[in-house]
Protein backbone atom coordinates (compact mmCIF):
# COMPACT_ATOMS: atom_id res chain seq x y z
CA UNK A 1 0.00 0.00 0.00
CA UNK A 2 1.30 3.23 -0.89
CA UNK A 3 2.35 6.23 1.85
CA UNK A 4 -0.38 8.34 0.92
CA UNK A 5 -3.39 5.66 0.54
CA UNK A 6 -1.69 5.05 4.10
CA UNK A 7 -2.05 8.61 5.42
CA UNK A 8 -5.45 8.70 4.16
CA UNK A 9 -6.94 5.63 5.89
CA UNK A 10 -5.22 6.90 9.12
CA UNK A 11 -6.63 10.42 8.85
CA UNK A 12 -10.02 9.04 8.14
CA UNK A 13 -9.88 6.85 11.09
CA UNK A 14 -8.51 9.40 13.41
CA UNK A 15 -11.04 11.68 12.30
CA UNK A 16 -14.03 9.02 13.02
CA UNK A 17 -12.67 8.04 16.19
CA UNK A 18 -12.97 11.70 17.49
CA UNK A 19 -16.06 12.61 15.97
CA UNK A 20 -17.63 9.30 17.72
CA UNK A 21 -16.20 8.84 20.84
CA UNK A 22 -18.59 11.02 22.48
CA UNK A 23 -21.10 8.58 20.88
CA UNK A 24 -20.21 5.19 23.19
CA UNK A 25 -19.18 4.43 26.54
CA UNK A 26 -17.75 1.50 28.23
CA UNK A 27 -15.08 -0.60 28.07
CA UNK A 28 -15.71 -2.22 24.70
CA UNK A 29 -16.95 -6.30 24.29
CA UNK A 30 -14.01 -8.69 22.85
CA UNK A 31 -14.81 -12.19 21.27
CA UNK A 32 -14.82 -15.31 23.90
CA UNK A 33 -12.36 -17.38 23.72
CA UNK A 34 -13.30 -18.98 21.11
CA UNK A 35 -11.34 -16.34 19.40
CA UNK A 36 -8.63 -17.90 19.77
CA UNK A 37 -9.66 -21.31 19.47
CA UNK A 38 -9.97 -22.49 23.16
CA UNK A 39 -12.42 -22.62 25.48
CA UNK A 40 -15.12 -23.82 23.07
CA UNK A 41 -18.37 -24.95 23.57
CA UNK A 42 -19.77 -28.43 21.77
CA UNK A 43 -22.10 -25.93 19.79
CA UNK A 44 -19.55 -23.25 18.97
CA UNK A 45 -17.17 -26.19 17.96
CA UNK A 46 -20.01 -27.80 15.79
CA UNK A 47 -20.37 -24.58 14.19
CA UNK A 48 -17.21 -24.20 12.96
CA UNK A 49 -16.42 -27.64 11.65
CA UNK A 50 -19.76 -26.79 9.26
CA UNK A 51 -17.93 -23.59 8.23
CA UNK A 52 -14.38 -25.58 7.67
CA UNK A 53 -16.14 -28.76 6.00
CA UNK A 54 -18.06 -26.70 3.52
CA UNK A 55 -20.41 -27.42 0.94
CA UNK A 56 -19.53 -28.66 -2.67
CA UNK A 57 -18.96 -31.72 -4.93
CA UNK A 58 -16.57 -33.78 -6.94
CA UNK A 59 -17.61 -33.47 -10.70
CA UNK A 60 -17.42 -37.57 -10.76
CA UNK A 61 -20.56 -37.14 -13.15
CA UNK A 62 -19.40 -34.39 -15.53
CA UNK A 63 -20.26 -36.07 -18.74
CA UNK A 64 -18.03 -35.34 -22.22
CA UNK A 65 -18.50 -32.51 -24.70
CA UNK A 66 -16.67 -30.91 -27.77
CA UNK A 67 -15.84 -27.23 -27.95
CA UNK A 68 -17.06 -25.67 -30.62
CA UNK A 69 -13.60 -24.27 -32.71
CA UNK A 70 -12.58 -20.98 -33.31
CA UNK A 71 -15.02 -18.97 -31.29
CA UNK A 72 -14.04 -15.39 -29.82
CA UNK A 73 -14.83 -15.14 -26.29
CA UNK A 74 -14.82 -12.14 -24.44
CA UNK A 75 -15.25 -11.74 -20.48
CA UNK A 76 -16.92 -8.80 -18.88
CA UNK A 77 -15.10 -7.94 -15.54
CA UNK A 78 -17.11 -6.46 -12.83
CA UNK A 79 -14.01 -4.14 -12.24
CA UNK A 80 -10.38 -5.07 -12.93
CA UNK A 81 -9.38 -3.12 -9.85
CA UNK A 82 -11.07 -5.24 -8.03
CA UNK A 83 -9.17 -8.45 -7.28
CA UNK A 84 -12.90 -10.66 -6.89
CA UNK A 85 -13.66 -9.34 -10.10
CA UNK A 86 -10.17 -9.40 -12.44
CA UNK A 87 -8.76 -13.05 -11.08
CA UNK A 88 -12.03 -14.84 -12.16
CA UNK A 89 -12.13 -12.96 -15.69
CA UNK A 90 -8.26 -13.90 -16.21
CA UNK A 91 -9.00 -17.35 -15.39
CA UNK A 92 -12.26 -17.25 -18.00
CA UNK A 93 -9.27 -16.69 -20.54
CA UNK A 94 -7.32 -19.45 -19.57
CA UNK A 95 -10.09 -21.68 -19.74
CA UNK A 96 -11.37 -19.90 -23.11
CA UNK A 97 -7.76 -20.47 -24.59
CA UNK A 98 -7.23 -24.45 -23.36
CA UNK A 99 -10.82 -24.88 -25.21
CA UNK A 100 -9.34 -23.54 -28.31
CA UNK A 101 -11.12 -20.15 -28.17
CA UNK A 102 -9.67 -16.61 -28.62
CA UNK A 103 -9.98 -15.16 -25.22
CA UNK A 104 -10.49 -11.40 -24.35
CA UNK A 105 -11.30 -9.09 -21.09
CA UNK A 106 -13.64 -6.05 -20.91
CA UNK A 107 -13.79 -4.00 -17.94
CA UNK A 108 -16.57 -2.91 -16.65
CA UNK A 109 -14.75 -0.52 -14.38
CA UNK A 110 -17.35 -1.07 -11.01
CA UNK A 111 -20.47 1.08 -12.57
CA UNK A 112 -23.87 0.13 -14.19
CA UNK A 113 -22.63 2.83 -16.92
CA UNK A 114 -19.27 0.62 -17.26
CA UNK A 115 -20.60 -3.08 -17.17
CA UNK A 116 -23.22 -1.74 -20.52
CA UNK A 117 -20.61 0.20 -22.29
CA UNK A 118 -17.90 -3.09 -21.77
CA UNK A 119 -20.66 -5.15 -22.70
CA UNK A 120 -20.89 -3.30 -26.23
CA UNK A 121 -17.62 -3.54 -26.81
CA UNK A 122 -17.68 -7.06 -26.84
CA UNK A 123 -19.98 -7.07 -29.22
CA UNK A 124 -18.66 -4.49 -31.25
CA UNK A 125 -15.50 -6.92 -31.20
CA UNK A 126 -17.00 -9.79 -32.71
CA UNK A 127 -18.32 -12.07 -29.48
CA UNK A 128 -19.37 -15.20 -30.21
CA UNK A 129 -19.66 -15.91 -26.21
CA UNK A 130 -20.22 -12.80 -23.36
CA UNK A 131 -19.62 -13.88 -19.84
CA UNK A 132 -20.60 -11.45 -17.43
CA UNK A 133 -18.48 -11.65 -13.74
CA UNK A 134 -19.68 -10.02 -10.67
CA UNK A 135 -23.11 -8.71 -12.19
CA UNK A 136 -26.39 -10.34 -13.08
CA UNK A 137 -28.64 -9.57 -15.52
CA UNK A 138 -31.23 -6.62 -14.28
CA UNK A 139 -28.24 -4.23 -13.80
CA UNK A 140 -27.13 -3.92 -17.48
CA UNK A 141 -30.27 -5.06 -19.16
CA UNK A 142 -30.34 -2.72 -22.28
CA UNK A 143 -26.86 -3.94 -23.26
CA UNK A 144 -27.23 -7.72 -22.70
CA UNK A 145 -30.74 -7.51 -24.53
CA UNK A 146 -28.39 -6.06 -27.57
CA UNK A 147 -25.84 -8.58 -27.26
CA UNK A 148 -28.42 -11.35 -27.04
CA UNK A 149 -30.41 -9.56 -30.17
CA UNK A 150 -26.48 -9.66 -32.11
CA UNK A 151 -26.63 -13.35 -31.85
CA UNK A 152 -23.79 -13.49 -28.71
CA UNK A 153 -24.30 -16.55 -26.52
CA UNK A 154 -24.52 -15.43 -23.00
CA UNK A 155 -23.60 -17.65 -19.71
CA UNK A 156 -23.57 -16.51 -16.24
CA UNK A 157 -20.00 -15.77 -14.13
CA UNK A 158 -21.55 -15.62 -11.03
CA UNK A 159 -24.32 -13.21 -10.86
CA UNK A 160 -28.15 -14.42 -11.79
CA UNK A 161 -30.65 -14.05 -14.68
CA UNK A 162 -33.05 -11.94 -12.82
CA UNK A 163 -34.36 -9.83 -15.89
CA UNK A 164 -37.57 -10.02 -16.92
CA UNK A 165 -38.11 -12.04 -19.55
CA UNK A 166 -34.66 -13.70 -19.01
CA UNK A 167 -32.19 -12.68 -21.49
CA UNK A 168 -28.81 -15.00 -20.48
CA UNK A 169 -29.17 -18.77 -22.47
CA UNK A 170 -28.09 -20.19 -19.15
CA UNK A 171 -26.54 -18.82 -15.81
CA UNK A 172 -23.85 -21.13 -14.45
CA UNK A 173 -25.44 -24.37 -12.43
CA UNK A 174 -23.78 -25.27 -8.91
CA UNK A 175 -25.30 -27.84 -7.10
CA UNK A 176 -28.26 -30.34 -8.21
CA UNK A 177 -29.91 -30.59 -4.40
CA UNK A 178 -27.79 -27.69 -2.82
CA UNK A 179 -28.62 -27.11 1.28
CA UNK A 180 -29.00 -23.40 -0.15
CA UNK A 181 -30.08 -22.34 -3.15
CA UNK A 182 -26.95 -20.62 -4.30
CA UNK A 183 -23.15 -20.28 -3.63
CA UNK A 184 -23.91 -16.57 -2.61
CA UNK A 185 -26.31 -17.72 0.19
CA UNK A 186 -23.17 -20.89 0.92
CA UNK A 187 -21.01 -17.80 1.52
CA UNK A 188 -23.07 -15.99 4.10
CA UNK A 189 -24.54 -18.63 5.89
CA UNK A 190 -20.72 -20.28 6.56
CA UNK A 191 -19.77 -16.82 7.29
CA UNK A 192 -22.61 -17.06 10.36
CA UNK A 193 -21.38 -21.06 11.34
CA UNK A 194 -17.94 -19.23 11.88
CA UNK A 195 -18.59 -16.08 13.28
CA UNK A 196 -21.00 -17.92 15.73
CA UNK A 197 -18.52 -20.35 16.44
CA UNK A 198 -15.38 -18.09 17.20
CA UNK A 199 -17.50 -15.98 19.50
CA UNK A 200 -19.45 -19.22 20.77
CA UNK A 201 -22.67 -18.29 20.53
CA UNK A 202 -22.55 -14.83 21.45
CA UNK A 203 -22.16 -13.56 17.82
CA UNK A 204 -22.76 -8.95 18.30
CA UNK A 205 -22.32 -8.83 14.39
CA UNK A 206 -21.91 -6.19 12.08
CA UNK A 207 -22.74 -6.96 8.28
CA UNK A 208 -21.75 -5.46 5.58
CA UNK A 209 -24.42 -5.55 2.33
CA UNK A 210 -23.39 -5.01 -1.09
CA UNK A 211 -26.68 -3.42 -2.46
CA UNK A 212 -25.43 -2.61 -5.99
CA UNK A 213 -25.79 -6.41 -7.31
CA UNK A 214 -28.76 -8.83 -6.25
CA UNK A 215 -26.44 -11.65 -5.01
CA UNK A 216 -25.13 -9.20 -2.31
CA UNK A 217 -28.42 -9.18 -0.34
CA UNK A 218 -28.45 -13.11 -0.57
CA UNK A 219 -25.05 -13.32 0.98
CA UNK A 220 -26.63 -10.94 3.86
CA UNK A 221 -29.76 -12.61 4.24
CA UNK A 222 -28.49 -15.87 4.41
CA UNK A 223 -25.84 -14.43 7.29
CA UNK A 224 -28.90 -13.68 9.00
CA UNK A 225 -31.02 -16.90 8.57
CA UNK A 226 -27.85 -19.05 9.66
CA UNK A 227 -27.86 -17.04 12.68
CA UNK A 228 -31.57 -17.59 13.50
CA UNK A 229 -31.51 -20.85 13.19
CA UNK A 230 -28.33 -21.25 15.76
CA UNK A 231 -30.59 -19.66 18.29
CA UNK A 232 -28.87 -17.09 19.74
CA UNK A 233 -26.62 -13.73 18.61
CA UNK A 234 -27.63 -11.01 16.61
CA UNK A 235 -27.30 -8.97 13.91
CA UNK A 236 -26.14 -5.38 15.42
CA UNK A 237 -27.09 -3.53 12.31
CA UNK A 238 -26.69 -4.06 8.03
CA UNK A 239 -24.25 -1.15 6.17
CA UNK A 240 -25.57 -1.03 2.61
CA UNK A 241 -22.15 -0.51 0.42
CA UNK A 242 -22.23 -0.17 -3.48
CA UNK A 243 -19.37 -1.03 -6.08
CA UNK A 244 -18.88 2.72 -6.39
CA UNK A 245 -18.14 3.09 -2.90
CA UNK A 246 -15.24 1.02 -2.92
CA UNK A 247 -14.21 2.60 -6.41
CA UNK A 248 -14.04 5.61 -4.78
CA UNK A 249 -12.80 4.88 -1.50
CA UNK A 250 -16.19 6.19 0.71
CA UNK A 251 -16.80 2.63 2.18
CA UNK A 252 -14.18 3.21 4.46
CA UNK A 253 -15.77 5.94 6.34
CA UNK A 254 -19.13 4.31 6.37
CA UNK A 255 -18.05 0.85 7.80
CA UNK A 256 -15.21 2.06 9.92
CA UNK A 257 -17.63 4.58 11.30
CA UNK A 258 -20.88 1.93 11.70
CA UNK A 259 -18.15 -0.13 14.01
CA UNK A 260 -16.92 2.67 16.63
CA UNK A 261 -20.70 3.76 16.74
CA UNK A 262 -21.34 -0.45 17.55
CA UNK A 263 -18.81 -0.95 20.37
CA UNK A 264 -20.59 -4.19 21.68
CA UNK A 265 -19.58 -5.45 18.02
CA UNK A 266 -17.19 -8.66 18.35
CA UNK A 267 -17.56 -9.96 14.26
CA UNK A 268 -17.86 -7.86 10.89
CA UNK A 269 -19.00 -9.86 7.74
CA UNK A 270 -17.91 -8.73 4.38
CA UNK A 271 -19.99 -10.09 1.14
CA UNK A 272 -16.45 -9.93 -0.94
CA UNK A 273 -12.61 -9.81 0.22
CA UNK A 274 -12.31 -6.89 -2.14
CA UNK A 275 -13.54 -4.15 1.02
CA UNK A 276 -10.83 -5.61 3.01
CA UNK A 277 -7.80 -5.77 0.68
CA UNK A 278 -8.11 -2.71 -0.87
CA UNK A 279 -7.86 -0.99 2.87
CA UNK A 280 -10.43 -1.89 5.05
CA UNK A 281 -8.50 -4.49 6.98
CA UNK A 282 -5.82 -1.56 7.25
CA UNK A 283 -8.56 0.88 8.64
CA UNK A 284 -9.65 -1.79 11.27
CA UNK A 285 -6.44 -2.23 12.44
CA UNK A 286 -5.79 1.64 13.05
CA UNK A 287 -8.87 2.55 14.50
CA UNK A 288 -7.69 -0.22 17.10
CA UNK A 289 -10.19 -2.78 16.78
CA UNK A 290 -8.12 -5.42 15.30
CA UNK A 291 -8.34 -7.43 17.97
CA UNK A 292 -11.96 -6.90 19.14
CA UNK A 293 -13.43 -8.59 15.82
CA UNK A 294 -13.79 -11.88 14.46
CA UNK A 295 -13.47 -10.41 10.77
CA UNK A 296 -14.20 -12.45 8.30
CA UNK A 297 -14.43 -11.95 3.92
CA UNK A 298 -15.86 -13.65 0.73
CA UNK A 299 -14.60 -15.89 -2.13
CA UNK A 300 -11.13 -16.33 -1.25
CA UNK A 301 -9.03 -13.73 -3.07
CA UNK A 302 -5.30 -14.58 -3.20
CA UNK A 303 -4.28 -10.94 -1.88
CA UNK A 304 -6.84 -11.88 1.49
CA UNK A 305 -5.12 -15.34 1.96
CA UNK A 306 -1.87 -13.16 1.51
CA UNK A 307 -3.39 -11.11 4.41
CA UNK A 308 -4.45 -13.72 6.04
CA UNK A 309 -1.19 -16.17 5.90
CA UNK A 310 0.99 -13.03 6.65
CA UNK A 311 -1.08 -12.39 9.55
CA UNK A 312 -2.52 -9.15 9.03
CA UNK A 313 -4.58 -7.49 11.40
CA UNK A 314 -8.55 -6.55 10.35
CA UNK A 315 -9.18 -9.75 8.58
CA UNK A 316 -9.57 -13.11 10.34
CA UNK A 317 -10.96 -15.41 7.70
CA UNK A 318 -12.68 -15.72 4.52
CA UNK A 319 -15.63 -18.06 2.79
CA UNK A 320 -13.59 -19.49 0.31
CA UNK A 321 -15.35 -20.12 -2.99
CA UNK A 322 -13.49 -21.94 -5.64
CA UNK A 323 -13.42 -18.67 -8.12
CA UNK A 324 -11.20 -20.21 -10.62
CA UNK A 325 -12.86 -23.56 -10.93
CA UNK A 326 -16.09 -21.17 -10.87
CA UNK A 327 -14.66 -19.71 -14.00
CA UNK A 328 -13.85 -23.00 -16.09
CA UNK A 329 -17.10 -23.82 -14.85
CA UNK A 330 -18.71 -20.96 -17.06
CA UNK A 331 -16.30 -21.96 -20.15
CA UNK A 332 -17.94 -25.67 -19.55
CA UNK A 333 -21.52 -24.37 -19.40
CA UNK A 334 -21.07 -22.44 -22.49
CA UNK A 335 -19.67 -25.41 -24.19
CA UNK A 336 -22.40 -27.21 -23.75
CA UNK A 337 -25.09 -24.72 -24.45
CA UNK A 338 -23.35 -23.96 -28.00
CA UNK A 339 -23.72 -27.56 -28.23
CA UNK A 340 -27.50 -27.85 -27.75
CA UNK A 341 -26.61 -29.45 -24.11
CA UNK A 342 -27.99 -29.13 -21.04
CA UNK A 343 -25.51 -27.53 -19.11
CA UNK A 344 -24.10 -28.94 -16.12
CA UNK A 345 -23.75 -28.63 -12.50
CA UNK A 346 -20.14 -27.35 -11.87
CA UNK A 347 -20.37 -28.01 -8.02
CA UNK A 348 -17.43 -25.57 -7.19
CA UNK A 349 -16.55 -26.25 -3.42
CA UNK A 350 -17.32 -22.97 -0.50
CA UNK A 351 -15.87 -23.28 2.72
CA UNK A 352 -14.34 -21.19 5.67
CA UNK A 353 -10.47 -20.77 5.15
CA UNK A 354 -8.53 -19.05 8.06
CA UNK A 355 -4.84 -19.44 9.38
CA UNK A 356 -5.22 -22.92 10.52
CA UNK A 357 -7.84 -24.31 8.34
CA UNK A 358 -8.22 -25.18 4.57
CA UNK A 359 -5.58 -22.32 3.51
CA UNK A 360 -3.38 -23.01 0.39
CA UNK A 361 0.19 -22.80 0.34
CA UNK A 362 -0.01 -19.89 -2.03
CA UNK A 363 -2.70 -18.10 -4.44
CA UNK A 364 -6.61 -17.92 -4.35
CA UNK A 365 -8.55 -20.64 -2.43
CA UNK A 366 -8.80 -23.49 -5.49
CA UNK A 367 -11.23 -25.99 -3.40
CA UNK A 368 -9.93 -29.55 -2.99
CA UNK A 369 -10.19 -31.51 -6.27
CA UNK A 370 -8.18 -31.64 -9.36
CA UNK A 371 -11.15 -29.86 -10.86
CA UNK A 372 -8.95 -28.84 -14.24
CA UNK A 373 -7.94 -31.94 -15.26
CA UNK A 374 -12.02 -33.24 -14.92
CA UNK A 375 -13.12 -30.37 -17.50
CA UNK A 376 -9.71 -31.08 -19.80
CA UNK A 377 -10.92 -34.60 -19.38
CA UNK A 378 -14.38 -34.00 -20.25
CA UNK A 379 -13.87 -31.54 -23.27
CA UNK A 380 -11.22 -34.23 -24.92
CA UNK A 381 -8.20 -31.93 -23.99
Amino acid sequence: MSSHKKFAIAATVAALAVSLSACSSGDVETPSSAATGSGLSAEAQAALETAYEGIGSTLDDLEATTPEEGLDFYVMSCGESVATCAAPAAAMVEAAEAAGWTGTIVDGKLSPEGFATAIRQAVAGGADVLVPVGISCSVAQAAFTEAKDAGVTIVGGGGIDDCDPKVWDSERLWLEDPPVPTPFQAIGKLQADYTWGKTDGDLKAVVVNLSSNPWGGLVTQAFGDEVDALGSGEVLTTVDISDPDIADGSYLQKIVSVLLANPGANALAMPTDAYLVNGLAAAIDQAGLADKLVVVGGFGSEAALDMIRAGQPGITATIGDAQIWESWGSIDTAIRVRAEQEPAYIGQSVQAVDADNNLPESGPYDGSIDWQAKFLEAWGQ
